[in-house]
């Protein structure tokens, strides 16, 4: 058996153990449910993880035209990304329409694989 000090002793050791294990529980919850600030998280890091989470479902049915599709109608077709996507609207702005496919492979990022993958799925 036990002294009546150890029992003490016992006692204070699962108190501290019990309050530390609450204290971690508590900051994790407390850290699910804090809001997010625009000053936490970079745009970059939104739309990579967007980029990351895109189903194939969401690739259109039907073949995008490059010369009027919005940011997100191009930036929806698989090998671009956001990046790509501002490329292709910033070089159609400069440039005036495309008048080849072919002409994306002035757009730095896209090449003749990555052209011909995109082929399908786009259109004049």
């Amino acid at each position: 058996m036990f002294t009546k000090k150890e029992k003490n002793i016992i006692l204070i050791v699962a108190l501290i153990l019990l309050l530390g294990a609450v204290g971690f529980v508590v900051r994790k919850v407390i850290k699910k449910q804090r809001a997010l600030r625009s000053s936490d998280i970079s745009m970059k890091d939104t739309f990579q993880r967007e980029d990351e989470s895109r189903e194939e479902s969401k690739i259109p049915t039907e073949p995008v035209n490059i010369n009027t599709a919005g940011l997100m109608e191009i930036e929806a077709l698989p090998f671009l990304g956001m990046e790509r996507s501002k490329d292709i609207i910033e070089y159609r702005d400069k440039n005036g329409p495309f008048k080849s496919l072919d002409e994306l492979t002035n757009i730095s990022g896209i090449g003749p694989k990555t052209l011909d993958k995109l082929k399908p799925l786009i259109t004049l």
